[in-house]
């Protein structure tokens, strides 16, 4: 079955005179099935945005080999461009309305109708702001303007660069819902990036995770769970001097509050409890919780 996304040993060096070559990715491999929702996450700098431009054939790597719906994205960059789109930022031309900026990004896949720019409009739900300027709109309309502009081909996949960054949390609600909405509705495919660990739970079937350029682990949100060996946590209130606290397990601290990630809490407590005792701090009291992929995401960002 041809992949959505498929590249092999992907390298990509930007090259200056003046100063030392900067290294964005290195031996990038990544297989993306079809119909999914793939998320890219990583701290800033880690290569996610020079990957998804990459993918979405905007640059060209160093070296390596990237194929989207089965086609060499660099032999045949214009029958793949016809299949895909890209929305990253709000990039918009700002003084035309909305159904002027979308009838313009119509008219440049070629699509002559107008149904199609209706059709986006009212998915996206841009009814009431069709005939504003496009910079008199708020950051979430902006947003959802370029998501719209985005799907204007009927694409197989779509890339998506953070598409709810600097949202308040009503308006990355909206946007969450309307990409998983539309998502069903088109049978796609979606690669996202985002720093929002919560929403990368909520919408992606799979997940790989970018460091220093390199992929440090791969799969679904359980999946990169039982990679980093933690399950579950227990958030411990303790009382004695921790600045010294020697451990077997990888823990977190937050003044007198001890965060302990295992792989079994109620089969770990007990023991954990006899080695803080044994360095003299006492638990006041402990709760036990299943870890989040936040808790994975600052685990894989300081480990070595």
């Amino acid at each position: 079955m041809v992949k959505a996304v498929e590249c092999r040993d992907v390298w990509m060096v930007y090259r200056t005179f003046m100063e030392k070559d900067t290294v964005a990715l290195r031996g990038v491999n990544l297989d993306v099935e079809d119909g999914i929702i793939f998320g890219l996450l990583g701290p800033n700098g880690a290569g996610k945005t020079t990957l998804i431009s990459i993918l979405a054939t905007i640059l060209i790597p160093t070296r390596g080999e990237v194929r989207v719906l089965g086609m060499d994205a660099f032999k045949n960059t214009r029958k793949v461009r016809e299949r895909i789109n890209i929305s990253s930022g709000v990039r918009m031309p700002w003084g035309m309305k909305v159904y002027e900026c979308l009838r313009f990004y119509a008219m440049c896949y070629g699509i002559t109708g107008r149904k199609v720019v209706e059709d986006v409009i009212s998915e996206f739900e841009l009814e009431e702001h069709r005939n504003k300027r496009f910079d008199d709109l708020s950051t979430g309309n902006k947003q959802k303007a370029n998501l719209a502009r985005a799907f204007l081909n009927n694409p197989e996949v779509v890339f998506l660069d953070e598409p709810t960054a600097n949202l308040d949390p009503d308006m990355a609600k909206k946007i969450r819902e309307m990409i998983l909405r539309i998502k069903e509705e088109r049978d796609i495919t979606i690669v996202l990036t985002t720093h929002n660990m919560k929403e990368a739970e909520l919408l992606c079937d799979r997940i790989a995770f970018i460091k220093d350029g390199k992929i440090a682990a791969e799969g679904t949100s359980e999946e990169l769970k039982r990679y980093t060996k933690m399950s579950e946590r227990i958030i411990l209130k303790v009382r004695g001097d921790v600045s010294r606290l020697s451990f077997p397990y990888p823990f977190r601290l937050d003044g007198n509050s001890l965060t302990v990630f295992v792989e079994d809490a109620e089969k770990a407590l007990p023991s954990i409890v006899i080695k803080l005792a044994e360095q003299g701090i006492n638990v006041e009291s402990a709760k036990m919780e299943e870890i989040t992929l936040e808790d994975v995401f600052i685990e894989l960002a300081e480990g070595s």
